[in-house]
Protein backbone atom coordinates (compact mmCIF):
# COMPACT_ATOMS: atom_id res chain seq x y z
CA UNK A 1 0.00 0.00 0.00
CA UNK A 2 1.63 3.22 -0.91
CA UNK A 3 1.42 6.50 0.80
CA UNK A 4 -2.05 7.70 -0.69
CA UNK A 5 -3.84 4.62 0.09
CA UNK A 6 -2.68 4.69 3.78
CA UNK A 7 -4.22 8.63 3.82
CA UNK A 8 -7.27 7.26 2.27
CA UNK A 9 -7.50 3.93 4.63
CA UNK A 10 -6.84 6.33 7.46
CA UNK A 11 -9.72 8.61 6.88
CA UNK A 12 -12.44 6.43 6.06
CA UNK A 13 -11.48 4.18 9.60
CA UNK A 14 -11.71 7.43 11.01
CA UNK A 15 -14.71 8.88 9.73
CA UNK A 16 -16.35 5.65 10.49
CA UNK A 17 -15.43 5.88 14.29
CA UNK A 18 -16.44 9.67 14.16
CA UNK A 19 -19.69 9.25 12.89
CA UNK A 20 -20.65 6.65 15.29
CA UNK A 21 -22.67 8.18 18.32
CA UNK A 22 -20.60 8.59 20.78
CA UNK A 23 -19.30 11.10 24.31
CA UNK A 24 -17.06 12.76 22.23
CA UNK A 25 -20.01 13.34 19.91
CA UNK A 26 -22.24 14.49 22.53
CA UNK A 27 -20.09 16.93 23.71
CA UNK A 28 -19.45 18.27 20.07
CA UNK A 29 -23.20 19.04 19.92
CA UNK A 30 -23.70 20.23 23.71
CA UNK A 31 -20.85 23.26 23.25
CA UNK A 32 -21.42 24.22 20.14
CA UNK A 33 -25.38 25.14 21.00
CA UNK A 34 -22.70 27.35 23.47
CA UNK A 35 -19.73 28.32 21.71
CA UNK A 36 -20.87 28.11 18.03
CA UNK A 37 -18.96 26.52 15.07
CA UNK A 38 -15.56 26.16 16.38
CA UNK A 39 -16.23 24.05 18.91
CA UNK A 40 -15.91 21.42 16.47
CA UNK A 41 -12.67 22.13 15.23
CA UNK A 42 -11.23 23.02 18.90
CA UNK A 43 -12.39 19.66 20.19
CA UNK A 44 -10.66 17.77 17.46
CA UNK A 45 -7.57 19.42 18.71
CA UNK A 46 -8.15 17.86 21.85
CA UNK A 47 -8.50 14.80 20.68
CA UNK A 48 -5.44 14.96 18.37
CA UNK A 49 -2.76 16.02 21.04
CA UNK A 50 -4.19 12.93 22.93
CA UNK A 51 -4.38 10.12 20.11
CA UNK A 52 -1.04 11.73 18.69
CA UNK A 53 0.75 11.43 22.18
CA UNK A 54 -0.49 7.73 21.95
CA UNK A 55 0.53 7.00 18.38
CA UNK A 56 4.10 7.45 19.49
CA UNK A 57 3.76 5.07 22.08
CA UNK A 58 2.73 2.57 19.77
CA UNK A 59 5.34 4.20 17.04
CA UNK A 60 8.02 3.65 19.86
CA UNK A 61 6.89 0.15 21.02
CA UNK A 62 5.12 0.48 24.25
CA UNK A 63 1.49 -0.47 22.82
CA UNK A 64 1.30 -3.76 24.27
CA UNK A 65 1.69 -2.25 27.62
CA UNK A 66 -1.73 -0.87 26.74
CA UNK A 67 -3.65 -3.80 26.15
CA UNK A 68 -4.70 -4.85 30.00
CA UNK A 69 -7.56 -5.62 31.26
CA UNK A 70 -6.69 -3.56 34.63
CA UNK A 71 -6.29 -0.72 32.51
CA UNK A 72 -9.40 -0.96 31.27
CA UNK A 73 -11.54 -1.03 33.92
CA UNK A 74 -9.82 1.90 36.05
CA UNK A 75 -10.23 3.85 32.57
CA UNK A 76 -13.47 3.10 32.15
CA UNK A 77 -14.83 3.82 36.34
CA UNK A 78 -12.95 6.83 36.30
CA UNK A 79 -14.06 7.83 32.90
CA UNK A 80 -17.78 7.36 33.68
CA UNK A 81 -17.61 9.24 37.12
CA UNK A 82 -16.34 11.46 34.95
CA UNK A 83 -19.02 11.26 32.04
CA UNK A 84 -21.80 11.28 34.19
CA UNK A 85 -20.52 15.08 36.12
CA UNK A 86 -20.54 16.68 33.00
CA UNK A 87 -23.99 15.40 32.26
CA UNK A 88 -25.16 16.30 35.21
CA UNK A 89 -23.56 19.89 35.71
CA UNK A 90 -25.30 20.48 32.01
CA UNK A 91 -28.66 19.24 33.23
CA UNK A 92 -27.82 21.40 36.20
CA UNK A 93 -27.06 24.89 34.20
CA UNK A 94 -29.90 24.55 31.82
CA UNK A 95 -31.67 27.38 33.54
CA UNK A 96 -29.52 29.63 32.98
CA UNK A 97 -28.92 28.83 29.39
CA UNK A 98 -29.53 31.96 27.01
CA UNK A 99 -29.73 32.68 23.85
CA UNK A 100 -29.15 36.78 24.45
CA UNK A 101 -25.96 36.98 24.02
CA UNK A 102 -21.96 35.03 24.53
CA UNK A 103 -21.22 37.07 27.78
CA UNK A 104 -24.57 34.88 29.37
CA UNK A 105 -24.07 31.52 27.51
CA UNK A 106 -20.05 30.91 26.51
CA UNK A 107 -17.79 29.63 30.04
CA UNK A 108 -20.68 27.45 31.47
CA UNK A 109 -19.54 24.38 29.57
CA UNK A 110 -15.65 23.08 29.84
CA UNK A 111 -13.13 24.25 27.30
CA UNK A 112 -13.36 22.24 23.96
CA UNK A 113 -9.77 21.74 23.88
CA UNK A 114 -10.44 20.37 27.41
CA UNK A 115 -13.44 18.51 26.65
CA UNK A 116 -11.26 16.63 23.64
CA UNK A 117 -9.15 15.30 25.81
CA UNK A 118 -10.53 14.50 28.77
CA UNK A 119 -14.14 12.84 26.85
CA UNK A 120 -11.66 10.97 25.03
CA UNK A 121 -9.42 9.57 27.37
CA UNK A 122 -12.86 8.69 29.95
CA UNK A 123 -13.39 6.05 27.04
CA UNK A 124 -11.65 2.72 27.13
CA UNK A 125 -13.28 1.91 23.68
CA UNK A 126 -11.25 4.78 22.31
CA UNK A 127 -8.40 2.85 23.61
CA UNK A 128 -9.22 -0.12 22.51
CA UNK A 129 -9.82 1.04 18.81
CA UNK A 130 -6.08 1.88 19.02
CA UNK A 131 -4.46 -1.05 20.35
CA UNK A 132 -6.09 -3.41 17.98
CA UNK A 133 -7.31 -1.62 14.64
CA UNK A 134 -5.06 1.34 15.13
CA UNK A 135 -2.09 -0.61 16.22
CA UNK A 136 -2.38 -2.51 13.28
CA UNK A 137 -2.56 0.00 10.65
CA UNK A 138 0.61 1.67 12.69
CA UNK A 139 2.69 -0.87 12.63
CA UNK A 140 2.01 -1.72 8.53
CA UNK A 141 2.31 2.08 8.45
CA UNK A 142 5.64 2.09 10.01
CA UNK A 143 6.94 -0.41 7.09
CA UNK A 144 6.68 2.99 4.71
CA UNK A 145 8.77 4.73 7.28
CA UNK A 146 7.83 8.01 9.04
CA UNK A 147 5.91 9.44 6.25
CA UNK A 148 3.67 6.19 6.20
CA UNK A 149 2.78 6.88 10.05
CA UNK A 150 1.85 10.67 9.17
CA UNK A 151 -0.07 9.66 6.33
CA UNK A 152 -2.27 7.34 8.45
CA UNK A 153 -2.73 9.40 11.06
CA UNK A 154 -2.80 12.45 8.89
CA UNK A 155 -5.83 10.93 7.49
CA UNK A 156 -7.57 9.61 10.42
CA UNK A 157 -7.48 13.44 11.90
CA UNK A 158 -9.04 15.13 8.76
CA UNK A 159 -11.97 12.36 9.14
CA UNK A 160 -12.47 13.44 12.83
CA UNK A 161 -11.79 17.17 11.55
CA UNK A 162 -14.28 17.24 8.87
CA UNK A 163 -17.51 15.42 10.71
CA UNK A 164 -17.02 17.31 13.65
CA UNK A 165 -16.97 20.85 12.09
CA UNK A 166 -19.52 19.58 9.89
CA UNK A 167 -22.15 19.17 12.47
CA UNK A 168 -21.17 22.20 14.86
CA UNK A 169 -21.20 24.83 12.21
CA UNK A 170 -24.76 23.14 11.25
CA UNK A 171 -25.52 23.37 14.73
CA UNK A 172 -24.50 27.43 14.71
CA UNK A 173 -26.51 28.13 11.14
CA UNK A 174 -29.28 25.71 12.33
CA UNK A 175 -29.64 27.22 15.71
CA UNK A 176 -30.36 30.72 14.10
CA UNK A 177 -33.93 28.94 13.37
CA UNK A 178 -34.31 27.23 16.54
CA UNK A 179 -36.23 28.08 19.80
CA UNK A 180 -34.48 28.50 23.13
CA UNK A 181 -37.06 25.26 24.00
CA UNK A 182 -35.36 23.18 21.55
CA UNK A 183 -31.84 24.06 22.04
CA UNK A 184 -32.40 22.85 25.78
CA UNK A 185 -34.23 19.83 24.44
CA UNK A 186 -30.52 19.39 22.45
CA UNK A 187 -28.70 19.73 25.86
CA UNK A 188 -30.90 17.57 27.92
CA UNK A 189 -30.26 15.32 25.76
CA UNK A 190 -27.06 15.11 25.25
CA UNK A 191 -26.46 15.54 28.66
CA UNK A 192 -28.39 11.97 29.80
CA UNK A 193 -26.53 10.17 27.35
CA UNK A 194 -23.80 11.20 28.82
CA UNK A 195 -24.59 9.79 31.99
CA UNK A 196 -25.87 6.86 30.20
CA UNK A 197 -22.47 6.37 28.79
CA UNK A 198 -21.29 7.13 32.06
CA UNK A 199 -23.13 4.42 33.65
CA UNK A 200 -21.97 1.81 30.99
CA UNK A 201 -18.60 2.48 31.15
CA UNK A 202 -18.63 1.69 34.73
CA UNK A 203 -20.33 -1.44 34.44
CA UNK A 204 -18.04 -2.73 32.08
CA UNK A 205 -15.04 -1.68 34.01
CA UNK A 206 -16.45 -3.63 37.16
CA UNK A 207 -17.40 -6.74 34.59
CA UNK A 208 -13.71 -6.49 33.56
CA UNK A 209 -12.27 -7.55 37.40
CA UNK A 210 -14.83 -9.57 38.30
Amino acid sequence: MNLPGLFSVGFVLGLTGAMAPGPLLTVTISESTRRGGITGPLVVLGHGILEFVLLCVIVFGLGNLLNNSILFSVIAFFGGIVLIYMGSMTIKDLKHYSLEGPARSEGRGMHPVAAGILVSLSNPYWFIWWITIGMGYVMFAKGLGLQGVIAFFGGHILSDLVWYSFVSYGIQFGGRYMSLRVLKSILLCCSIFLIIFGIFFIIKGYGFIR
